[in-house]
């Protein structure tokens, strides 16, 4: 199944306006140095290209694929076969966000949280235990699993 993650197009809302802001402020005010204005256009051009990023996880049968897109087309893909899974770690993402830590033999762990629909979780979990991977799951990850189920 296809999980996407939800992107925090928010925050990132936020910091373009405000960069947007700053430059124009400082551009009509004429109090710029020509480093400051390369660092906000930098930061605009960062904030204005990560509204268009997208993550994307499959779990298949046998492996797992993990795809970093911008506007659809793929920038960064993995695909993942149990052998290179050395754990999954569930964790809890802020107050009450669940997330998982998929711990890797080469190369950096990869981080699931914010992924819809909300059974990713549970897919992973099948997933490991089809595949005899370890699990490890925190206090606190057990404690918004009880809240859920109440």
């Amino acid at each position: 199944m296809a999980y996407n993650a939800k992107v925090q197009r928010g925050i990132m809302f936020f910091l373009f306006v405000m960069t947007v802001g700053l430059l124009l402020s400082n551009i009509i005010g004429n109090n710029f140095s020509k480093g400051l204005l390369y660092f906000h256009i930098i930061i605009l051009l960062f904030s204005l290209f990560s509204f268009f990023i997208q993550y994307k996880l499959e779990i298949k049968d046998g492996y797992l694929t993990y795809q970093f897109l911008f506007i659809k087309m793929p920038l960064y893909k993995r695909v993942i076969h149990p052998y290179q899974i050395i754990n999954i770690k569930f964790v809890r993402f802020g107050w009450s966000t669940k997330g998982a830590i998929i711990q890797i033999n080469k190369g950096l762990n990869i981080r699931v949280f914010n992924f819809e629909p909300n059974n990713v979780f549970l897919d992973l979990l099948d997933f490991a235990n089809q595949n005899s991977i370890s699990i490890q799951k925190t206090k606190d990850y057990q404690i918004l699993e009880r809240m859920k189920e109440t």
